[in-house]
C-alpha cells in the first residue's frame, strides 16, 4: 500500500487514512483486513463487520475491473472509522461515468444478463452509498455504514 502524501489534492472530507493500492485482486484482501482489525478494535458487531467488507470487496473489485479499463495502474481507499460509523471512498482514475440507478434496476432483473450487481449488493449492505464522477479523471464511490442503526429522520 501507498500512503498518499500528495498535498495538491483537495478533499472535501479528510479520511483518517488514504492508501493507493495496485489494480490487483490481491491488494483487496490486504486493505479489508486492515479496515476489520480497526472495527474489531472498536467492538463493531460480526454482522456489520461483514457487511463493510464484503462493501469494500465489492466496491474494490468494481473499481479493479471497470476503473482500469484505462490503464490505471492504482486505485484509491480512504477510510475514516470511530465509535460511530465507517466511511469508505474507493476511488479510480479510469474517469468513465455511468448511471448507477440504470445498473442497479438491470441487476433486478436477472433475464437481462450480468450488470448492477455490485450497485445492488453494495446499497443493500451499507447504510448510505454515494457515487461522484470526474469525466475523464475519476470515479469515486463513497460508502457509510453506522455501528447501529442509521438514525432515524424526523417526521415533518
Amino acid at each position: 500500500m501507498i500512503p498518499l502524501n500528495d498535498s495538491t489534492r483537495i478533499r472535501r472530507y479528510a479520511f483518517d487514512e488514504v492508501v493507493r493500492v495496485p489494480c490487483l485482486l490481491s491488494e483487496v484482501g490486504k486493505v479489508r483486513d486492515r479496515i476489520g482489525s480497526k472495527l474489531e478494535t472498536l467492538g463493531y458487531s460480526p454482522r456489520v463487520k461483514m457487511n463493510i467488507a464484503l462493501g469494500l470487496e465489492e466496491a474494490m473489485m468494481n473499481a479493479i475491473d471497470h476503473g482500469s479499463l484505462r490503464g490505471q495502474p492504482v486505485i484509491e481507499v480512504g477510510s475514516t472509522v470511530n465509535a460511530q460509523c465507517c466511511i469508505l471512498q474507493v476511488t479510480d482514475f479510469g474517469g468513465i461515468t455511468f448511471n448507477p440507478e440504470y445498473f442497479e434496476k438491470l441487476a433486478e432483473v436477472k433475464e437481462w444478463g450480468k450488470g448492477g450487481r455490485g450497485i445492488f449488493l453494495l446499497k443493500r449492505l451499507m447504510d448510505e452509498v454515494y457515487y461522484f464522477f470526474h469525466p475523464e479523471k475519476s470515479t469515486s464511490v463513497v460508502m457509510i455504514k453506522y455501528r447501529e442503526a442509521p438514525p432515524a429522520m424526523p417526521e415533518a
